[in-house]
This record gives structure tokens, sequence and C-alpha cells, in this order.
């Protein structure tokens, strides 16, 4: 028997539980492993703690590059809304300048930085403007860039535009329909449930006749800046100088109380015929027959013309009086009543700008006396695109108007009495989409470029600064 045993015995101990107090070796290997368990314990807290902050770290890096990414993005648009803007007061003040090859930088609040690059010609060789701009953002080092191409867009990108801030006729009714974009620089007046497919902009405010619904698909906007029909001089200096140039054609001078009429298609298609004419109706013995292709889009008269036909080709005809529309005309690449065929490539645009006198007049002849069909941009600088005596005679059937309409001070067709007309024409209105690509030569610059293509470049190619 072990001593340890028998010491229980003697003292009666046998049976009792009891603690044991371990001694000597055996003991410190059993702390030594508690030991090492709670290092290990510790060590493994210490781990995930380094690996939640450092994937915490890792996180926030990704954060901050996903906004630095997005604000880069952002920042590369900008540049091209700053680009749009350089070239569009360029075209203004040196339409001659050739942008190809500037390039500029700018930095932006909050901290990043745009630049931008006109780095080509995309005008095809056509008299419209277009570019090819490249704009970098740059934001602690991330880089997006954009690509995009830009058009000069000219007047004839409206429906309907009413320069006069007082006065001008801009009353829109029950059953009308405007399909492209509109501005007026008075007071946007609603008489009933008219509809408006394009943007709608006025730099007055809203009148609503009682119980008027009128339909704005692409919305409207109010007390926006005004804007000004081109000058005179600018008319001059542009289309009446490209008519004088080499493709160009001036008819010519008559003197005082004379005028023009031209039969668009007369005697074949593709060309036109103009004839002068005396005060008292005679023959002058000025006229011709002028092949449309040979020309390069411009065409100006002195003298006031009295205009009707069909047209083959792109025209552009400037008139320092008034121009009068005697009958229709029409695209030779349309369906009457349904405007351009989606293949057609005729565009034309009249421009009445004489002093005092330059309107655009929808003559009272027997062929207008039962509708009036027009496919073309009119623009009446001095002030109004109206139906003769339209206050008078009975109704005429409608204005079908293929284009846009631009006075200075009204657009005036038609006598109504309670929203109904009772003389005149009715409106049967549609915007032609095509002159935002293809408007008629040398037609005035509205004062904005519009990005007709965009891309991402990937990856982002760092620019030469």
């Amino acid at each position: 028997m072990s001593t340890y045993w028998g010491l229980v015995k003697a003292r009666g101990l046998e049976g009792t539980r009891r603690r044991v107090v371990c001694v000597g070796p055996y003991a410190l290997s059993v702390r030594g492993s508690a030991l090492v368990g709670v290092m290990g314990i510790i060590t493994a807290v210490l781990l995930v703690g380094i690996a939640i902050f450092i994937l915490g770290h890792a996180e926030g890096d990704v954060v901050e590059y996903a906004v630095d990414d997005s604000r880069a993005f952002y920042i590369a648009e900008g540049g091209l809304e700053r680009a749009r803007g350089y070239l569009a007061a360029l075209e203004i003040d040196d339409p001659d300048e050739d942008p190809v090859g500037t390039s500029f930088s700018g930095q932006v609040p909050g901290g990043g930085s745009y630049h931008v690059a006109v780095v080509a010609d995309a005008s095809g060789g056509s008299w419209l403007d277009a570019y090819e701009v490249i704009a970098t953002g740059d934001k602690d080092g991330v880089l997006r860039q954009v690509k995009a191409t830009v058009i000069a867009e000219t007047f004839a990108m409206y429906s309907w535009f009413i320069e006069s801030g007082g006065g001008g006729y801009s009353w829109f009714r029950s059953g009308e329909r405007f399909e492209g974009p509109i501005h007026v620089n008075g007071d946007l007046r609603i008489d009933g449930d008219p509809w408006f497919g394009g943007h709608v902009r006025a730099a007055g405010g809203l009148t609503l006749k009682e119980g008027s619904n009128p339909t704005f698909v692409r919305g409207y906007e109010l007390h926006v800046d005004p804007i000004s029909l081109p000058t005179r001089a600018h008319v001059f200096a542009t289309l009446k100088a490209a008519a004088q140039s080499a493709g160009g054609l001036v008819l010519p001078a008559m003197g005082n109380k004379t005028y023009y009429e031209i039969a668009l298609g007369d005697p074949s298609v593709g060309a036109f015929s103009y004839q002068g004419f005396n005060e008292d109706g005679s023959t002058n013995g000025l006229g011709g027959v002028v092949d449309i292709s040979s020309l390069n889009g411009a065409v100006w008269s002195d003298e006031d013309i009295y205009i009707s036909g069909v047209l083959d080709g792109q025209l552009t005809i400037g008139v320092d009086g008034t121009i009068h529309i005697t009958d229709d005309i029409l695209y030779a690449g349309s369906t009457p009543g349904n405007g351009p065929d989606p293949d057609c490539d005729d565009i034309l645009g009249l421009i009445a700008a004489g002093h005092p006198k330059g309107d655009v007049i929808i003559d009272y002849t027997t062929p207008n006396e039962n509708d009036c069909e027009v496919h073309g941009v009119m623009m009446a600088l001095q002030k109004t695109i109206e139906a003769e005596d339209y206050q008078h005679h009975p109704v005429r059937g409608d204005f079908i108007m293929y284009g846009g309409m631009l006075a200075e001070y009204a657009i005036q067709l038609a006598q109504y009495s309670e929203g109904v007309v009772v003389s005149g024409y009715g409106r049967d209105y549609h915007f032609d989409p095509r002159v935002a690509s293809l408007p008629p030569p040398f037609f005035p610059f509205a004062g904005s470029f519009s990005v007709v293509t965009w891309e991402e470049v990937v990856p982002a190619v760092p620019p030469e600064v």
C-alpha cells in the first residue's frame, strides 16, 4: 500500500472527498497549457481585428476610388459642356477661325480638373461647322474620358419662334399640335388643349384661359433668357455673302418696286426658273433657268419674290424685302399631305430680311383658297409671317407645314371667334427633324452646338498637356 493511502486509512478519511492540490512538474505543465490557450485566443482576436482593419481600409479605398471615378466622369462631361460653350462663342465672334488643335484645361470646385481638345473637323466639307472633341476628367489621378461630335445648331431647329416680347401673337389653341421646339420671348398663352411634342420655352410667364388643359410631352420652361433672331447685317454677311461667292446666285438688281417670280421645279425637276416683273405686272426681260445642283445652296434677291413649286435640292433664298408664297411649296422627295419621305434630301430656307418690310406672306390666290402646304423653314426678320387679309374671306382650309416658322413680331394665319377659326387657315404643323443634321444652307447660327455622337474612351488616354 502506498504511503498516501496509508495516511488516509490512519486518519479515518477513507470515503471522504478532498480537493487535491498538485505540486511539482505536473502542476507547471497544466498552468503552461492554460497560458498557451489564452495567448492563442488573444492572438486570434488580434488577427481578426487586424483583418477587419485591413478589410475596412481596403473597403474605404474601394469606396474612395468609386467616388473619384464617378466624379471624374462628371468632370469630363463638364469639360465637354465647356467645349460647346467655347465653340459657340468662337462661331459668333470669329466664324472663320479654325479651332482644330485647340486645347485647354481648368480646375473644378471640390478638387479635380478637366482637359479639353478639339481634335478634328467633322463637317465632311459641309458649310455647317462640326468638330470632334475629347474631354478628360481627372480626380486624384482617376481618369474618365469622353469623345463627342458636336455640330452647330441653326435657327432651323425651331418649329415656332417669336422674338417680340410685347404684343406678339403667341396664343396656342385647342386642336393644335406642335411637334418641335418652341420659343417665345413673351408670355406663353394657352387657350384650350394644344399638344406640344417638343420642349417649350418662354421668356415671360404663363397665361392659361379657364378650362385650358395643354399637353407638354417634354415640359416647358418659363422666364428663360430671351433669344434674338439674327440681325439683318448678320444675314447679309453670311447668306448674301455666300450667294455672292463662287457657286452662289444673286438675282440681277432691277430697281425700286420690281419683283421676281420663282417657280421651283420649272422647267424640270432639279431646276428653277425666275422672271423679273415691273410694278404694273409687265416683264422687264430679266429671267433665266438655274440648275440647283450647280449652286452652293445660297440664293439672294434685293427685290421681293413670289415663289411656289417643287424643290429637288437644297436651297436657302434670302430677300432684302418680302417673300410671297403663291401656291404650295413641296419637296420632290415627299408625299403631299405627309411631308418628307424617309430618304428625302431636299431642304428649303426662306429668309425675308427687308427693312422696313421683311415679311413672309401666304398670298390670297386661287390655289391658296383651299389649303396651302409648305415644306421648309421660314423666317421673317422685320415683322410677321401671315396669311394675306386673314381677317376676311371664308376659311381657307389648313396651312400645312413641314418645317418651321420664325418671326420677329407675330405669326398670324387666322381670325378666331371663341376659339374657332372664322377666316384664314387652320393650323396643321409638323416639325422636320432632319434640320438638326440637314439645315437649309447657310441658315443663321442659333448660338449653340449640339452633341450628335457620344462615346466613352476606355481605357482613358492621358491627355497631352
